[in-house]
């Protein structure tokens, strides 16, 4: 069994706020250079994760008038990013 990432208990060491027509993806690159990251270095996103599943979560929260949030946690290129509807947290 792999440990499931969690939100960390420290502070992020970069955070960037998601615009109202941007995509997730968009905000998560955004977020990882802020931290510093050299995304020439790093291996592609789309081997991580399903970018496009990312995206169409943050779409499909904006479209729904449902009252929950979400929060999601994945271990990118050494680092933890934290995507919510509003802003993405990156943690060493």
């Amino acid at each position: 069994m792999t440990p499931s990432t969690r939100v960390p208990d420290e502070p992020p060491v970069a955070r960037v706020g998601i615009d109202a027509d941007e995509d997730a993806t968009d905000a998560l690159f955004r977020a990882a250079r802020r931290a510093h990251l050299d995304l020439d270095e790093v291996e592609q996103l789309h081997d991580r994760i399903d970018a496009d599943a990312l995206d169409r979560l943050l779409s499909h929260h904006r479209r729904s008038d449902a009252d929950g949030e979400f929060t999601l946690a994945v271990d990118l290129w050494d680092r933890t990013f934290v995507v919510r509807p509003d802003a993405v947290e990156v943690y060493t």
